[in-house]
């Protein structure tokens, strides 16, 4: 996969988390713990994950609310725990386009600055859409992490 190729309209969202950066990054990379917050859909977290995190390895995941449902699938192409994590991202609402998802990491004490970059997005007409469901998902992210404290 070409790193370089970065066209094509790009999402990017920075949240502060309260909580340490090895406990985000599991919450991205074992399946156990991604069901409890990764949807997008606003209220109650209904999702089935499966995931082999490391360079090349395969995740998926149905992301459920109601009578709707979202499948997306992707490859892992780096893990760095517990600062970054690239996967490609493909499902319905990319228009089955393999797209390209960054999570980086950055501790400030307690807490961790995360920065998510969602990049080689088809079409501006999805941007808005995408922003509002990776904001949904790093709401139901930051509520896992306070359940836990």
């Amino acid at each position: 996969m070409d790193r370089g190729d970065t066209t094509g309209p790009i999402v990017q969202i920075r949240r502060r988390v309260r909580a340490g950066a090895e406990q985000i990054f599991d919450l991205w990379t074992k399946p156990e713990l991604m069901v409890r917050w990764m949807s997008p859909y606003p209220g109650a977290v209904d999702c089935k994950a499966n995931c082999d995190p490391r360079p090349g390895g395969a995740f998926s995941l149905v992301m459920s609310s109601g009578e709707s449902s979202r499948e997306v699938s992707g490859t892992y192409v780096q893990v760095d725990r517990p600062r970054k994590l690239v996967f490609t991202w493909i499902g319905p609402l990319t228009n089955n386009v393999n797209t390209l998802v960054t999570v980086e990491l950055n501790p400030r004490g307690d807490e961790t600055d995360l920065v998510l970059t969602h990049e080689r997005l088809p079409t501006t007409a999805i941007v808005e859409g995408h922003t509002r469901g990776w904001g949904n998902i790093l709401d139901h992210l930051a509520d896992a992490v306070s359940k836990d404290a």
